[in-house]
């Protein structure tokens, strides 16, 4: 055709980037372009795009302007990236060039990117003309294969359409007869005129259909029924009736063997079903209709939406009547395009018709002859087809040469009135059925997005005028439960994140069969045991009131078993423990002051039979008259390990021991032979090794306290320990010994600030505190400048620091014999 303007598509260098390249155009050149699409975001709208489409088909449902915005976005947002600005300027010359020569352009779309393939091109919209392309120019998508037919077939009149309805009993049923009796009213004018012969098989078989197809020759196709695209194996599939009565779903692959048994193999097939002319993203030929191009089909115009029957006749009417009259078959489609506008009034289901094509032409058929005309007696006989099944064929047509069962045929009663009538009462059916399917349709596309509100409105609009149409019962009653189990759901989030845990435990019990919402029980088991960490934190705070140091601890017990970080509420669990450290401390006894439950419960009771056992030291009054007499008092928060400490001691007092007696050694009486005599290696071992070990011990004695913050604190003491002594005190020679006496006195600094939180265990504090936040001392000089050769000048500071070391050993020794006794007498036990 030479008002063509052909543009390839093809992909770019990164992901959702395509390139555009006018093949050839009225107007010469050949411009290019890049362009980005969300191919993502609008293959998310096709959903919704099919039910604005469909529910479009019934005027008095949605006004024009709401219903076309959907499709307007999604054809100018393909517009505008498809012509770029040296396309478009080839495209808007191309059209004056059209006209001039008195043609239409037409626009050929070459698809090489398959993810191309199924966006709905043919919504392309011109927001300049404010016109959509395929209303006033013929748009088609070309398939790249070879063309093995350059030339049209030569058809004498009727051209012959072989109709196949399949209605297999376990999907959506069809009304089989309507569906024959919809085409039948397509055809009738041309039919009436002999141009056209439309046969029906017997059966959707494949057994009936290639029989059918055997007995040819056809040269259309048209096929109703179900259809869909399987995403696992990226094919689409249309479904053929088993012996079984059930679907059996035939893949392209198959239905092109099928279509080939047929000789000449038909020319065009038109697919009448839900999705057969959705493709997938990753195979360009995937889908039924480009995979049947692909095997050589000249043309095969598919359904890329669910279509009503009112659309589905006016698009087959327009659609075989300008084949029948010579047109092209993409100026066919336009046609039919045009049929479908014409009823109702704002409808777009003009979009649904898609056009693959193979090759350059498109003209399909050459008609010889002039049609014969059917007589008076056979316009008031109608023929039936293979297997009874009434035709729109004058009996001479009804059954072709060859036909299987040509007994069948046989004809009807004068007085027996048309199925397809045209009247008012047919109109209203048709209009009504348009109606239903396209709010059925509607509904289940709004309850696949999860949009259940407006799922529960559609449906019940739908029963509201057919009740018990199809599964809308049980989809509307699906659908009113997914909302009530959202609500549910979100409700209990929010009652979660606002801490209402009673209430969203309360919420996610609702959904936790709902296969929906898998999280449901973990997030629900979570939040009872937020709450019970609520309500123990509320009974802790109450016996902390009430001086109940003992119920206190018992709480932060079970506390810890639920959550350790939640086991010491506002440090009320570190305070109860240190008021009864403060009563073994100060010895005071029971009778004085009594234990931390003593006054709340009563005078033990005596008892005349059991002999009155002594209070063993330590002891207090049980808390209950089933309990022992006497029980042993737990000890305060002192977690820590006397024997540990007390070998920690040693290890300090026998480095600052050793390490002074060596410095008085090379300050007084072998000041020259200090090195000869190992006494750089000495106080590198002392510092190094035996100091950090001590430091080493107190970590696994538990001190400053059992947190990962104290425990952080002494790893760190004691790593910084080690850095200093094994570097050497020399300052010239190492640097890292200063910087390691610093970090000593940094982390023994924030040890022994954790310690002092605990009362009991301020001395062991102190102790720890004093040696090594005062170890920088070292550097300090009577010259007062660091150390330089501080062998050779006096090493008072370094003396001092190791006396004072030893002494902190000492006392660590002194402080675990007392911590061992005590316990001995059983007044206190470990903490847990």
């Amino acid at each position: 055709m030479d008002c063509d303007i052909e543009l390839e598509i093809g992909t770019g260098s990164t992901r959702g980037e395509y390139t555009v390249h006018v093949v050839r155009a009225p107007a010469g050149g050949h411009a290019s372009g890049r362009f980005t699409l969300d191919i993502d975001g609008i293959h998310g709208r096709l959903p919704q795009l099919e039910a604005t489409v469909l529910a479009s088909a019934v005027a008095a449902r949605r006004t024009l302007p709401v219903a076309e915005v959907a499709v307007r976005e999604v054809g100018q947002q393909l517009f505008q990236a498809l012509f770029t600005r040296e396309v478009y300027g080839t495209y808007r010359a191309s059209l004056g060039a059209a006209q001039h020569a008195g043609q239409q352009l037409r626009v050929v779309l070459r698809l090489a990117a398959p993810e191309l393939a199924t966006m709905p091109w043919e919504t392309l919209f011109d927001p300049e003309t404010e016109t959509y392309l395929c209303q006033t120019e013929p748009l088609l998508r070309h398939i790249p294969a070879p063309d093995y037919h350059q030339n049209p077939l030569d058809v004498a009149p009727p051209l012959r359409i072989l109709g196949i309805v399949a209605s297999p009993r376990d999907l959506p049923a069809l009304d089989v007869q309507a569906e024959k009796d919809h085409l039948t009213q397509a055809l009738a004018g041309p039919a009436e005129e002999g141009r056209v012969e439309l046969v029906w098989t017997r059966s959707g078989t494949w057994d009936d259909i290639q029989s059918m197809l055997l007995a040819g020759p056809w040269h259309v196709v048209h096929f109703v029924g179900h259809g869909d695209y399987d995403s696992r194996t990226d094919e689409g599939r249309i479904a053929l009736v088993g012996n079984d009565g059930r679907a059996a779903m035939v893949r392209a692959v198959r239905l092109m063997a099928l279509l080939s048994v047929a000789a000449p193999r038909p020319r065009l097939v038109v697919l009448n079903s839900c999705s057969s002319g959705e493709m997938g993203q990753t195979d360009l030929f995937s889908g039924t209709a480009s995979a049947l191009v692909r095997s050589g089909i000249g043309a095969v115009a598919a359904m890329q939406f669910a279509i009503s029957d009112s659309a589905a006749i006016a698009f087959a009417h327009g659609f075989y009547a300008a084949i029948a009259n010579g047109r092209t078959v993409d100026e066919a489609a336009r046609i039919g395009r045009i049929s479908v506008m014409a009823s109702p009034d704002g409808t777009l289901e003009w979009v649904t018709p898609a056009l693959y094509v193979r090759g350059g032409s498109t003209q399909l058929f050459s008609l010889q002859g002039t049609p014969r005309g059917r007589t008076q007696a056979e316009r008031t006989t109608s023929a039936t087809a293979s297997g009874g099944q009434p035709a729109s064929t004058p009996a001479a047509y009804a059954t072709p040469a060859g036909s299987p069962d040509p007994a069948t045929t046989k004809p009807l009663p004068a007085s027996t009135p048309a199925r397809a009538s045209t009247g008012d009462n047919d109109t209203d059916h048709i209009r009504r059925r348009a109606q239903l399917r396209a709010l059925y349709v509607e509904a289940s596309a709004e309850l696949r997005a999860k949009h259940y509100e407006q799922a529960l409105e559609s449906f019940n609009d739908l029963l509201t005028l057919e009740p018990g149409y199809r599964d809308a019962v049980a989809l509307r009653d699906s659908a009113s439960k997914r909302l009530s189990e959202e609500r549910a759901y979100r409700e209990a989030v929010a009652a979660e994140e606002s801490g209402d845990w009673i209430a969203a435990a309360e919420g996610f019990a609702k959904v936790l069969n709902s296969p929906y919402y898998p999280n449901a029980s973990r997030r629900k088991e979570g939040c009872e045991r937020k709450q019970r960490i609520a309500d123990l934190q509320g009974e802790l705070r109450y016996h902390h009131s009430k001086g109940s140091w003992e119920a206190v601890i018992d709480v932060a017990k079970e506390l810890r078993t639920l959550d350790p970080g939640a086991a010491d509420p506002d440090g009320l669990t570190t305070a109860a423990k240190a008021e009864l450290n403060k009563t073994v401390q100060h010895g005071d006894t029971e009778e004085e002051h009594g234990s931390y439950t003593a006054y709340d419960l009563p005078a033990p009771k005596k008892q005349a039979t059991a002999p009155t056992k002594a209070k063993a030291p330590g002891q207090v009054p049980p808390s209950g008259s089933d309990e022992p007499l006497w029980k042993a008092v737990p000890r305060p928060h002192l977690p820590l390990a006397g024997t540990t400490i007390a070998w920690a001691g040693a290890a300090l007092a026998t480095a600052g021991g050793l390490g002074a007696g060596f410095v008085v050694f090379f300050m007084w009486f072998d000041q020259n032979s200090w090195q000869d005599n190992g006494g750089d290696i000495v106080l590198r071992t002392l510092y190094g090794v035996v100091t950090a070990f001590g430091y080493l011990l107190l970590v696994i004695a538990g001190l400053p306290d059992h947190t990962a913050q104290g425990r952080l604190a002494m790893t760190g003491l004691v790593v910084s320990q080690g850095v200093f002594g094994l570097a050497g005190l020399n300052y010239t020679v190492e640097a890292a010994a200063v910087v390691g006496s610093f970090a000593v006195a940094g982390f023994g600094l924030w040890a022994g600030v954790l310690a002092m939180r605990y009362p009991a265990q301020h001395t062991l504090a102190w102790l720890l505190l004093l040696p090594t936040v005062l170890q920088p001392i070292i550097w300090i000089q009577g010259k007062g400048v660091f150390m330089a050769s501080w062998y050779m000048t006096q090493a008072l500071p370094l003396l001092l620091h190791l006396v004072l070391l030893c002494g902190v050993g000492i006392a660590f020794i002194v402080t675990a014999q007392r911590l061992v006794s005590v316990r001995g007498m059983g007044v206190t036990k470990d903490a847990p």
